[in-house]
């Protein structure tokens, strides 16, 4: 029986290393490409969350159509996608491994940002939705999420899986659970009323994105889908020149726009919300934010051709006691986490070495079942494994899973757990 797990090579070419997410219809695993020596991502169709043969069909159908469609950009905002496959029943496709944080992870540890960090993040977004709507695609589900900031600070756009695109033949207006495309809080007043959407319907949330990396809180706090429902389609968002003062008014009537209720009162296109925003962007020789950000997603502007083996973190600048600072919450794990990444690949003696120096007082200080210590007790052991210290990996995967089973919201580490210590055999 075919089995998706660590060491599983598809096709004679692709290795399955490290599952990276699961969720929804889909699930992405850390994979190595034999034949061109390089690492990739591989998302594999979850067949599993569907219910009944009709919905797996239309999993299906959604997971081709992904594929489909993220293989048309040619903008660097999305992943490029090499392959699609099918083994034993499971489909597949292989794409370019985005290595860095999603933009959920980004907001919740920096909270409200400044004007050129968001304007950073939020034009090559402009710049995808721009390309995919000339060629009649509409996102549908435009979230934090679903994007990412890589290393490097490149803004990146995911997960194409419930577009709508013009002219298909399949183009479902409904998800398998019979509601309307969107993720609750981010969806325009026209999904959640089950009405035609447009292109517009991505620049609403679009706008929902900006006031939130601008206010440092949602357009509308965190109720549940019924009350979100309500809210998105029937009243007026807390103004945002009240909630964040000193920004330009031409960037607040953006913001207003973008969330009209009336998709006819929103800008026309994504471009014509980038030609707003492109005057606060950072340009070329400009410092960093003045609050400590990794990923940074200013650096391809104000580095645009810094080598990318330049040191992504850098040393945190004391600012005085009268600046505002933005909290970052477990910051120095997170830290430890990316820089750890970086060594993984070339110097995984140096990797182990951070590790076992700081992982204890990062554990009794954020506790061993916090996610961010766990992340570094899973690098601690792919580090180990670089090394071929096979015995010591699989002595730090047996805890995580002692540590993790039976552990509400901690699954998905026993399942890695589980795959490292195959991989230790």
């Amino acid at each position: 029986m075919f089995e998706i797990r660590a060491g599983r090579v598809l096709r004679s070419r692709y290795r399955l290393d490290v599952p990276l997410r699961a969720g929804g219809m889909g699930m992405v695993w850390q994979a190595y490409d034999l034949a061109f020596g390089r690492v990739i991502a591989v998302k594999f169709a979850n067949p599993a969350a569907a219910l009944t043969t009709r919905d797996r069909d239309e999993m299906l159908k959604r997971f081709q159509q992904e594929a489909g469609v993220t293989a048309r950009f040619t903008t660097g905002g999305v992943p490029a996608v090499y392959d699609v496959g099918e083994e034993y029943g499971h489909f597949y496709f292989v794409m370019e491994l985005i290595q860095g944080a999603t933009l959920e992870d980004l907001m919740d540890e920096c909270g409200m940002l400044e004007l050129s960090v968001a304007a950073s993040i939020i034009v090559p977004i402009c710049d995808v939705l721009a390309a995919a709507h000339r060629v009649g695609i509409v996102h549908r589900d435009l979230k934090p999420s679903n994007v990412m900031i890589s290393e490097q600070g490149h803004t990146k756009v995911l997960d194409f899986g419930i577009a709508r695109v013009t002219g298909a033949a399949d183009d479902t207006r409904l998800t398998r659970t019979g509601r309307n495309p969107g993720s609750p809080g981010y969806m325009s007043p026209e999904q959640y009323k089950g009405e035609e959407v447009t292109g517009r319907s991505d620049l609403y949330t679009l706008g929902c994105l900006l006031y939130e990396l601008l206010a440092g809180r949602p357009v509308f706090p965190r109720h549940d889908e019924f009350a979100l429902r309500h809210m998105h389609t029937t009243v007026t968002p807390d103004a945002l020149g009240v909630l964040r003062e000193g920004l330009p008014d031409e960037v607040l009537g953006l913001v207003d726009r973008l969330l009209a209720k009336d998709p006819a009162d929103r800008p026309a296109t994504a471009d014509e919300v980038n030609r707003v925003l492109r005057p606060y962007l950072p340009v070329s020789g400009d410092g960093p934010p003045v609050d400590y950000i990794s990923p940074d997603p200013t650096r391809p502007f104000r580095e645009p051709f810094a080598p990318e083996d330049v040191p992504l973190t850098v040393p945190r600048v004391e600012l005085p006691a009268t600046a505002s600072r933005t909290y970052r919450p477990r910051a120095d794990a997170k830290d430890l986490h990316h820089e750890v990444r970086r060594l993984l690949t070339t110097e995984p003696a140096k990797a182990v070495d951070l590790l076992v120096e700081r992982l204890p007082d990062l554990g009794d200080q954020y506790g061993l079942r916090s996610r961010e210590v766990l992340d570094l007790r899973f690098d601690l052991a792919e580090a180990l494994l670089a090394q071929a210290d096979r015995e010591a990996a699989r002595a730090v995967y047996t805890e995580i899973q002692q540590d993790t089973v039976g552990v509400d919201g901690l699954e998905v580490y026993r399942v890695r757990a589980e795959e490292g210590l195959a991989r230790c055999d």
